[in-house]
């Protein structure tokens, strides 16, 4: 494995771009040869022994599929997702519980007062062949959810930004997609053309339908912070990890909730704008109903959420953010642990919007890289939110040393949680199995963004080394997880959900360092 350190100099910051670039071009190409190509690489499920569909794995495939150039594929899918959100009407069965122990583990059909009770919310997985839908724990997971309204929000302002831009009935890819891969790669060798009369009449059909049922989706959330504290709380396994009996306030889900409150607000933002254009009668996209729930107040209510987590979430003790929960019922292990997954709250923080031309022109002027982007958005003045953003940077830092000093094994292998598991649920999990003290590539392409953000570009080097070298892609990234002990990948293959986490990250990185280098011509 090699490795690469990072100097604070042009010189080898160029160097490192080199390196990154031409290990992301064979990642990008041999994924497009395998899994984009035809539309029979294009599968919505996980992979492997997962059949269904997975909200939250479809967030990053649909995503991946639209940057990609998939854009009639993810608006469809967007479509028939979104069609299964629950609620009294739904003519499909719904199952729950099989990740309770207050259930004893034992999934049961909803009956109508509890089919009203998830109102609002996706489920964990869709069966559309049996017309079966089932919610995995007690509750629908918080990141289910959240993350679909993060993945349809983000996509569909991509879209209405693009068109108001454009010039013309007969745009390419490349016009209509936010900076597809294809631009960043130096052996693009086609575009897909997009047509237009088709392009238009599908998103006006899918805002349509999902504008509604994506602030549904925000109200039954927003009835999950019991408290009144501004943080969601969960029940176990209502998340990702659905074997580690998390149960709290998490890091992660609150995170996926910052995820869809700020980009919901963006789009309803968006659409409120072309509604009152002088041009509206030109634009070819017509949302007929207007939201019910205004942009500002879940502008606003994001920033709460955000602001929470600094108070209650962050952790002087541990250096880092950490998970709030029961100490009676928590994870094996340390009742403090650290999991992988808490960089989803930087990302989340980090994610550029209007106005951040500004804010990075503002942190230059102190010297500060552009890769060093921080979070934004926070209540007070021009000296407050600088304030508020350095204490971010600093608590940033913070947090991936920790996981680095805490969960690199070996300085190699990142693992989702710090310590083996002393207790899971439902599987009875050994060490160095699937959630149990294990490697996966999904999580780890999120690392590698957040560290991106940062300017951490040798670690970002290190993890990414274990995904692709500069021949071929490792075929762990592949695997659902591999087990840090033998390096065998284990779980479902190909794991798709993995696969486009990664390209998302390549995409990411590839589009700041473009950005950086018109801004020094």
């Amino acid at each position: 494995m090699t490795k690469v350190i990072v100097h604070k100099n042009t010189k080898d910051l160029s160097l490192w771009n080199i390196q990154f670039r031409t290990k992301a071009e064979k990642f990008i190409g041999y994924t497009n040869k395998y899994y984009y190509n035809t539309n029979k690489g294009l599968k919505l499920n996980p992979g492997g022994i997962y059949t269904g569909i997975w909200c939250r794995d479809a967030s990053y495939v649909l995503r991946d599929w639209f940057i990609s150039g998939r854009v009639y594929e993810a608006l469809e899918q967007l479509y028939i997702i979104w069609s299964y959100q629950i609620g009294p009407g739904s003519d499909e069965k719904i199952v729950y519980g099989r990740g309770s122990p207050e259930m004893d583990f034992r999934p049961v059909i909803a009956s109508h007062k509890t089919t009203k009770k998830f109102e609002g919310a996706l489920p964990t997985s869709i069966f559309k062949e049996n017309n079966v839908v089932e919610i995995f724990g007690k509750n629908p997971d918080i990141d289910s959810t959240a993350l679909m309204i993060y993945a349809t929000s983000w996509i569909l302002f991509k879209l209405l930004e693009k068109k108001e831009n454009a010039n013309s009935n007969s745009e390419s890819l490349l016009d209509l997609t936010e900076k597809t891969s294809l631009l960043y790669l130096h052996n693009r060798t086609k575009t897909r053309t997009i047509k237009t009369s088709k392009l238009y009449p599908l998103t006006d059909k899918v805002l349509n339908f999902v504008i509604p049922k994506m602030e549904k989706a925000t109200a039954y959330l927003a009835k999950r912070d019991i408290d009144n504290d501004c943080l969601l709380e969960q029940d176990h396994n209502e998340d990702w990890m659905d074997s580690i009996m998390r149960i709290g306030k998490i890091v992660y889900s609150n995170a996926s909730w910052i995820l869809a409150l700020k980009n919901f607000s963006k789009l309803l933002k968006r659409l409120d704008n072309l509604s009152h254009s002088s041009s509206r009668r030109s634009e070819k996209y017509h949302y007929d109903k207007a939201a019910k729930i205004p942009s500002y107040k879940i502008e606003k209510l994001a920033n709460k959420v955000t602001q929470a987590v600094e108070q209650k979430l962050w952790s002087e003790e541990d250096g880092s953010y950490i998970d709030i929960q029961q100490e009676e019922q928590h994870i094996g292990g340390p009742y403090r642990t650290l999991t992988q997954d808490v960089v989803l709250y930087l990302i989340a923080i980090t994610e550029k919007e209007e106005g951040i031309k500004e804010y990075e022109r503002q942190r230059k002027n102190k010297g500060r890289r552009q890769y060093d982007t921080l979070a934004r958005g926070n209540s007070g003045g021009d000296d407050n939110n600088n304030n508020n953003n350095d204490s971010f940077h600093n608590r940033s830092l913070s947090t991936l040393a920790a996981i680095r000093t805490r969960t690199w094994k070996k300085n190699k292998w990142p693992l989702v949680t710090e310590v083996e598991l002393e207790r899971t649920g439902p599987w009875i999990l050994k060490p160095y199995q699937y959630h149990n003290y294990t490697f996966w590539p999904w999580i780890t392409a999120l690392e590698i963004l957040a560290r991106s953000r940062f300017g951490q570009l040798n670690e970002c080097n290190i993890l990414f080394s274990n995904l692709a070298s500069s021949d071929e892609p490792h075929i762990h990234t592949f695997y659902e997880w591999v087990n840090p002990k033998t390096d065998r990948g284990e779980g479902a293959y190909p794991f798709r959900t993995g696969i486009s986490a990664v390209r998302i990250a390549i995409f990411d990185i590839l589009k700041s360092m473009k950005s950086e280098n018109n801004n020094n011509e």
